[in-house]
Formats: structure tokens, sequence, C-alpha cells
């Protein structure tokens, strides 16, 4: 019994604000994986329904026009990015790298697909807060 409240005691505590962007992340780019996986699965019929829903506006322009291998690239990227979370989420430093990584592709991909017709100033702000925010707590993980 003793023996086993010292190996609890002696296991890292995550920080809180690992915490928070762990399950922030879980969220974001877990929405993104299910959102791009029934894109790249069911491709005509959802390009039909985002023609129906963003045909009026030009600012979603470019997504109609975005092959599934778009999709299914993102669909990876989301997944490497939930999974470089997990790891954080267990205090491993390899996670943060996969994180980035992914984010860091995830932003030059719509570049390559769409040649500057997207505006990412959003998502690259996002991105750059995320991995900052990670990164100062590197220090807690193995």
């Amino acid at each position: 019994m003793e023996e086993q409240q010292n190996i609890i005691e002696n296991k890292p505590k995550r920080p809180q604000l690992l915490t928070i962007m762990c399950i922030l992340t879980f969220i974001g780019s877990g929405m993104g994986f299910m959102g791009f996986l029934a894109v790249a699965l069911q491709y005509e019929s959802s390009m039909e329904a985002l023609r129906v829903f963003y045909g009026d506006m030009p600012e979603a322009n470019f997504m109609l026009q975005a092959p599934r291998d778009f999709f299914v690239i993102s669909t990876i990227l989301m997944m490497a990015s939930v999974a470089g979370a997990i790891l954080m989420w267990n205090l491993r430093k390899a996670g943060f790298h996969l994180y980035t990584s992914s984010q860091l592709i995830y932003l030059i991909l719509p570049f390559i697909y769409f040649y500057g017709q997207t505006n990412p100033m959003l998502n690259i702000i996002l991105t750059a807060l995320f991995v900052y925010l990670y990164a100062r707590n590197l220090q807690f993980m193995r």
C-alpha cells in the first residue's frame, strides 16, 4: 500500500495550462478530423451540400473547388494533431513535435491548393499561440 502511494506521488503532474490546451486541441482538431473525414469519404454529395449552403459566398468559393485529396490530407493532419495532443497529455515531448509539424503543414496546405486565395490570418495567429503555449510546457514533458 505504501509502495503504491510512493509511485502515485512520484508521477509528474500535468500543469493546468497544458491540460486546458490539450482539451482545446482535442475539441478543435477532433472536430476538424471528423469534418474533413466526412467530406473525404462522401466527396461528391458533400460538395453539392457545400454549394447549396455557401454558393453565394465568394470567400468560400475556393473551398468549393477543393479536390478530394485536400480533404484527405487535412484529415491526416488533424489526426496527427490529436495524436500529438494525446502524447502531450501524457507528458511526452514527441507530442509537441508531432502537433507542431502537423499544424505547420496544415497552414501551408491552402497555399499549395488554392494559390493564396485564402486569408489564413486567424489560423496563423491561433497556431502560433497554441505552439507558443505548448512550448512553454516542454519543461514538464519527458
